[in-house]
């Protein structure tokens, strides 16, 4: 079962750049999300969990498939019925300096 990305079309930061053309593309491949216990808890099982509860002051560390609640990725424009992009989800790099996790992507298809 795969974790679901709801993305917005565009954002300022990029400019004009459609964010899920960009992905689909590859141009993209990497997704953020704030690296709060939500996400946390969506995107770690029990050992990745237990390893980010036990980090403290490392800068970066990578969850690798192993620490991984799902391997396979979603992502839709909004919550509408549109097409969906489908990915495999390479690893997870936790930033706690931008407190943020950075979910690296490979395998884009359509659907």
């Amino acid at each position: 079962m795969p974790v679901h990305f709801v993305l917005k079309r565009y954002l300022p930061e990029f400019g004009d750049m459609d964010l899920y053309e960009a992905i689909k593309t590859g141009k993209k491949t990497s997704e953020y999300r704030d690296a709060t216990e939500y996400w946390a808890k969506r995107l770690l099982n029990e050992r990745g969990l237990s390893h980010y509860n036990s980090i403290i002051g490392c800068r970066v560390w990578m969850f690798t498939q192993a620490d991984l609640k799902h391997t396979e990725a979603t992502f839709r424009v909004g919550y509408t019925k549109g097409p969906t992009l489908h990915a495999t989800i390479r690893d997870i790099i936790w930033k706690p300096r931008e407190e943020q996790f950075e979910i690296r992507i490979e395998n884009v298809t359509e659907t």
